[in-house]
């Protein structure tokens, strides 16, 4: 899976997320040599053999994890290594200098601060791996049984799984235990039940993060683009609004040293009579659920474009809304706006239409299709709650678009 970070991306095994937030996972599996058969089925595993660039590969996954989480990416990463190679978490008994002898991944050793290789290890050995290794937290190695297939050498599984849910350069950093035997259901309760729930800083969108620590309530579309503008301008943004920009406009053109971003604005909401902060706030059932959600999707597909033509330029699409309807999945199936739909953990891409059967008012100005270039996981996130009324929940939906490739001539 492709995650964004503030200036790159990265890929990562597994992007799961709950809550609102983000957890990525890395997965090693080496193995040695066994053949078995379990409940009929035969298993032949091969040598993979090279355990001083398996342990610096593992140690360079949770350097990434480290970074990932730093950069706001993620809230925790998690790194998982499976093995029947004993070799991996036996310990060597002798402080030998061997060439991997920094990247030790034994019971019981402590792992931290910038890792090398020997002085004399040879330019074959350390090739594609040269750089040394920076690892920010403290990390006590516990490995833990997994499995027995046999009795034979290499039938003994065993797991290692770190975790780091912030970056630390203290020495208590420790790394997560995980239970005797493991299963998939306790791998996924085991991580959450110790990530603290709090929304964090994404690190990528300082911008609205701090917007929405001040707990605006817009009253319209364009209260919230004014808002809005107000907000970076005061943070040192030099703003526009409604920009030019060919035959299009953009709500919000923002520029500060060598960053500038264009937003795209929604505000959708559901009926609401309440006091906030001493004023009284009165919001309409705008309803048309479909039809915002084609907008929203044309704004994705307007701002691809002008990231397409101009890289520099970081397109945001913004949805801000208190009407659950947006990102709750739906209960309908085969809706004539399923293609449309943008509820919290879909996968937004490629092609987004109507369905054949969809009325013809609906669809009145809106009958192109959309065709996005890239692939957008949608994560709702709190924004504001007044209380447990109906409605009085706000989320929002914010789609980065950015460096996207030219769509092929097919």
């Amino acid at each position: 899976m492709k995650a964004h970070g503030p200036n790159t991306k990265v890929y990562v095994d597994i992007l799961a997320s709950i809550e609102g937030r983000k957890y990525a996972i890395e997965l090693k599996y080496k193995t040695r040599p066994i053949e078995c058969v379990i409940d009929g089925e035969e298993f032949s595993l091969n040598n993979h053999g090279a355990q001083d660039l398996g342990r610096y590969d593992v140690l360079k996954d949770l350097q990434r994890l480290e970074q990932m989480v730093a950069d706001g990416v993620v809230v925790e990463g998690i790194l998982v290594f499976l093995t029947n190679d004993a070799s991996y978490n036996s310990d060597p008994g002798q402080d030998k200098q061997t060439a991997d002898r920094n990247f030790r991944l034994h019971e019981g050793k402590g792992v931290s601060g910038k890792l090398t290789w020997g002085e004399q290890t040879g330019q074959g050995t350390m090739k594609g791996r040269e750089e040394p290794l920076s690892i920010r937290g403290r990390y006590d190695l516990h490995w833990a049984n997994y499995s027995r297939v046999s009795s034979k050498s290499g039938g003994e599984f065993q797991c290692l799984m770190l975790s780091t849910s912030g970056v630390q350069t203290e020495s208590t950093e420790k790394a997560w235990s995980p239970p005797s035997v493991i299963t998939a259901t306790e791998i996924v309760t085991g991580f959450t039940n110790t990530t603290e729930i709090a929304v964090k800083d994404d690190g990528a969108t300082p911008w609205f993060d701090s917007f929405a620590k001040q707990g605006e309530i817009p009253l319209s579309q364009i209260d919230l683009r004014d808002k809005l503008a107000n907000h970076l301008r005061e943070v040192g943004y030099l703003v526009s609004v409604n920009r030019d920009l060919g035959n299009e406009k953009i709500d919000i053109w923002a520029e500060r040293d060598n960053e500038t971003i264009a937003i795209e604005v929604r505000n959708k909401t559901a009926l609401i009579q309440a006091v906030y902060q001493g004023q009284s706030i009165s919001l309409k059932n705008q309803a048309a659920q479909d039809v915002s959600r084609y907008d929203y999707i044309s704004d994705i597909g307007k701002l691809e474009s002008v990231v397409r033509n101009r890289p520099d330029v970081t397109g945001y699409a913004l949805l801000l809304s208190n009407d659950s309807g947006y990102w709750n999945p739906p209960k309908k199936l085969n809706a004539v706006d399923g293609k449309f739909r943008i509820h919290d953990g879909r996968l937004l891409s490629g092609v987004c239409s109507w369905a054949d059967e969809a009325a013809s008012g609906t669809t009145s100005g809106r009958e192109v299709p959309i065709h996005l270039t890239g692939t957008y996981p949608l994560e709702w996130r709190p924004y504001l709650r007044l209380d447990n009324a109906k409605n009085h929940e706000f989320q929002a939906l914010l789609v980065k678009a950015t460096n996207l490739p030219k769509p092929s001539a097919h």
